[in-house]
């Protein structure tokens, strides 16, 4: 009997030791590996410790980081983070729904945002101070996005959106911007900040307005255009008549120069004396009428009585 009580007794013995060993084992394993850890690429480590309750500096990846098992680390994303805004909730590429606002006359519209930044490393500490549960992306830069949105909206009129929205996208960008940078628990932390004006959505009724005034412009365009073309060929038509009978006086002026001068050559040669000058002007004006109206007269021979005789030629 004794031998098989030292036999269980040393039995015992050997399995409260292996099982010793095997947690004192198991526990170095856990204490090691808890000593260790990854800061993977674009994001920074924060170390907590509870209990000396201190926050250290952050530590920026791509790195192993060792520190106490009872030190709590917090991985910090300082790469470009993005936060979208569109669609009715359901589309899993956004982050939230579209943005709704009115406008200055009162025109609900749909706001479609997408919006870049980096954190500054140098201020993730403050950052994580102020924001211990890490909800600066929804609830702060979120909330700050729809309302800066809605604030920038009540300023302009529906029209202008449509008309100047380059414009109302600078001035949203710079309104978050603006926000961001000089809001309390972000700490100054948000850099390189982006923003882009993805859509502004209007109600069915307000877009078939917008096209049918659009269609009514370009109607009157076009109304405008013909009416143009019909002034210039009026004006064209009113220059061409004014050109020929110019033309046409100026010629009359030339011609009649020139039969009063054919005339005093006439009489210069004949050597008509003063009374007889009218008699000789109107047959000469006479003959040359009866030139334009019968071209083919060869003879003209005057009947004593002054009446003339139109001979045609051999071959007409």
């Amino acid at each position: 009997m004794e031998n098989e009580e030292r036999f269980r007794f040393k039995t015992t013995i050997g399995l409260a030791l292996i099982i010793i060993l095997v947690l004192a084992a198991v526990f170095a394993a856990v204490f090691f590996l808890t000593m260790w850890v990854n800061v993977p690429v674009g994001n920074a480590v924060v170390l907590v410790d509870p209990l000396g309750g201190k926050i250290s500096e952050p530590i920026l990846g791509p790195t192993w980081v060792t520190k106490a098992p009872w030190v709590r680390p917090v991985q910090i994303t300082v790469a470009v983070d993005t936060l979208g805004m569109w669609g009715d909730g359901t589309d899993r590429t956004a982050d939230f729904p579209t943005v709704k606002s009115f406008s200055r006359d009162q025109l609900e519209m749909e706001i479609d945002i997408m919006i870049r930044w980096r954190l500054d490393s140098g201020k993730v500490k403050q950052l994580y101070e102020n924001l211990p549960q890490k909800n600066w992306k929804n609830d702060v830069i979120a909330s700050i996005a729809r309302e800066q949105i809605r604030i920038v909206t009540k300023d302009f009129n529906t029209i202008e959106t449509i008309e100047q929205r380059d414009f109302v996208a600078q001035t949203m960008r710079d309104a978050i911007w603006n926000k961001l940078s000089t809001s309390t628990p972000l700490a100054g932390a948000v850099i390189d900040f982006e923003f882009e004006l993805r859509n502004i959505g209007y109600p069915v009724r307000y877009t078939s307005a917008i096209e049918d005034k659009s269609i009514a412009e370009q109607q009157k365009i076009e109304a405008e255009f013909q009416r143009q073309i019909v002034v210039i060929n009026a004006t064209a038509n009113a220059e061409k008549i004014t050109i020929e009978a110019t033309a046409r006086a100026n010629a009359t002026v030339i011609e009649a120069n020139a039969t009063r001068e054919a005339i005093e050559l006439v009489l210069e040669a004949a050597g008509v004396d003063s009374s007889n000058e009218t008699r000789v002007a109107e047959l000469y004006l006479v003959v040359q009428t009866l030139r334009q109206i019968a071209p083919d007269i060869d003879m003209l021979i005057m009947a004593p009585d002054g009446t003339p005789i139109l001979l045609p030629s051999p071959t007409s």
